[in-house]
């Protein structure tokens, strides 16, 4: 959709200078990484991993992420087409990287058919570091945490505590962070299904529709109802009724 903020990826190989960061963005379209040689970290809905040679990030619909690269290392990543999913990604184990970087030589979705296969019978999720900031995260990510005080008190720090570590973290408030989680959930339900504009809104937990319209253009820069005329850009997402995680 012209004028939206959200970046496009281009299939293919390339290699990432020492020092390479990218502050928090956002990508309209799914994709995965392969990395190929060195290493990086990734801050992001699906928690904060650190991506190692061999391994396979998958960047779902709409993710917004950081990358960090350690002082001193370089990266060699192989970026592949991915179809359109429900949940928020990860890091995962793949079986053959050469197999898949020689088959990406050929072709990227042939590369992308086999990282997929690997990926379904062969792979595993890294575990995540597992510190209050994640742990925040993952709550989040899941619509289980409706009071941050509540949140932290259970755990038994301070409001304002868990509040800086996580900004600390992930670079955004933890207020922020499920805003964008919510108007993400709505997006997809705008883009892949043909719900009322109104049903959706309140199903995703917002006020009304037009709260929701705020939210949704603060994370992508186009209201529901501009999403849902542009055709053409949601040719390639699938029509479900699922909801995402």
């Amino acid at each position: 959709m012209p004028g939206h903020p959200l970046k496009s990826i281009v299939p293919g190989c390339e290699d990432l200078p020492p020092g390479h960061d990218l502050p928090r963005h956002r990508h309209l379209q799914p994709y995965a990484i392969v990395l190929i040689r060195g290493r990086f970290d990734q801050v992001g809905y699906a928690g904060r991993v650190r991506v190692q040679a061999g391994d396979l990030l998958i960047q779902p619909t709409l993710d917004t992420h950081a990358n960090r690269m350690p002082a001193g290392a370089g990266a060699r990543i192989l970026r592949l087409p991915w179809s359109d999913l429900d949940d928020l990604g990860g890091v995962f184990a793949l079986r053959d990287l050469d197999a898949v970087v020689r088959a990406a030589e050929r072709d990227t979705r042939e590369a992308a058919d086999l990282a997929r296969e690997q990926w379904s019978r062969h792979a595993s999720r890294r575990a995540p570091a597992g510190d209050v900031p994640d742990q925040l995260a993952t709550q989040l990510a899941s619509g289980s945490v409706t009071s941050l005080a509540s949140w932290a008190e259970q755990l038994g720090v301070a409001r304002e505590t868990v509040s800086r570590g996580f900004t600390a973290a992930y670079g955004v408030s933890a207020r922020r962070f499920r805003a964008e989680l919510k108007a993400r959930d709505a997006w997809l339900r705008i883009v892949r299904t043909r719900d009322r504009l109104a049903e959706i809104a309140i199903a995703t937990g917002f006020a009304d529709q037009a709260h929701m319209t705020r939210g949704v253009r603060a994370l992508t820069g186009a209201t529901p109802a501009a999403w849902r005329r542009d055709v053409r850009t949601l040719g390639w997402l699938r029509t479900t009724t699922k909801r995402s995680a």
